[in-house]
């Protein structure tokens, strides 16, 4: 029996499957005293209608905002003047001069980022 590093509860079973498997240790979900279930992160899930999407970068991938503070802060870290973004606008910082030149030819903004 195995006693659960993360919340002390004791007498513990563990999956034998996965430890034939890996060699380690995975002990099943069990409650805590408080009544949870040790180890499940609860997640924070977001609805469609919490989302914004940016409609100053509709020509890129980024833009999806998590509700209005998200958005404002968006606003105001990527489009101070109003300007719209394009893919490349974002990604350029992380590709290099001659990548730009050879792939992104179709890209609205290609111009201001090839020397």
């Amino acid at each position: 029996m195995k006693t659960c590093n993360r919340c002390g509860t004791q007498n513990l079973e563990w999956d034998m499957h996965y430890h034939e498997v890996t060699g380690k240790w995975k002990l099943l979900e069990h409650k805590t005293s408080k009544g949870k279930v040790c180890g499940r992160v609860k997640q924070e899930v977001m609805s469609k209608v919490d989302a914004i999407l940016c409609e100053l970068c509709t020509d890129s991938g980024f833009g999806m905002c998590r509700g209005k503070e998200a958005y404002n802060e968006h606003l105001t870290n990527f489009h101070p003047n109003g300007e719209i973004l394009t893919y490349l606008d974002y990604v350029h910082e992380n590709i290099s001069d001659y990548a730009i030149k050879r792939y992104w030819k179709h890209d609205a903004h290609y111009d201001k980022y090839v020397s």
